[in-house]
């Protein structure tokens, strides 16, 4: 069968829900044809789990399951400025499941809020 992946819906929210979510660089999110640029969409920040307090199901699922995996979010809107490691968190965000093997996570969000970090 054809086009079933339509038809799957991604629990955004739930997914980062447990999730502390930290900011590591930015580049133009741009689209291309043959090789070039035709037009820039936006900005695609580059972030990591720090932290996945998430519960999943089953009986042997280590702890901090996604910790340390990367997660690329496209913004269609201008690079905002952040302290690299700050937490991040994405406003109306959805996402998609692709790859050969459904483990990888296609991303994008109306904008992006970065939480200002505590001192001393």
């Amino acid at each position: 069968m054809k086009k079933l992946r339509q038809f799957l819906k991604f629990d955004t929210d739930e997914f980062f829900k447990g999730k502390d979510i930290r900011i590591l660089a930015h580049e133009p999110w741009n689209s291309y044809s043959d090789g070039r640029i035709t037009k820039i969409l936006g900005t695609k920040y580059k972030c990591i789990i720090a932290l996945d307090n998430t519960k999943y199901e089953g009986d042997d699922i280590a702890p901090d399951l996604n910790g340390g995996e990367p997660i690329v979010v496209k913004v269609p809107k201008g690079a905002v400025e952040y302290k690299k490691f700050s937490k991040i968190k994405f406003v109306n965000a959805t996402a998609s499941v692709y790859g050969q093997f459904q483990s990888e996570l296609s991303v994008q969000a109306e904008d992006i809020q970065i939480e200002a970090s505590k001192t001393s």
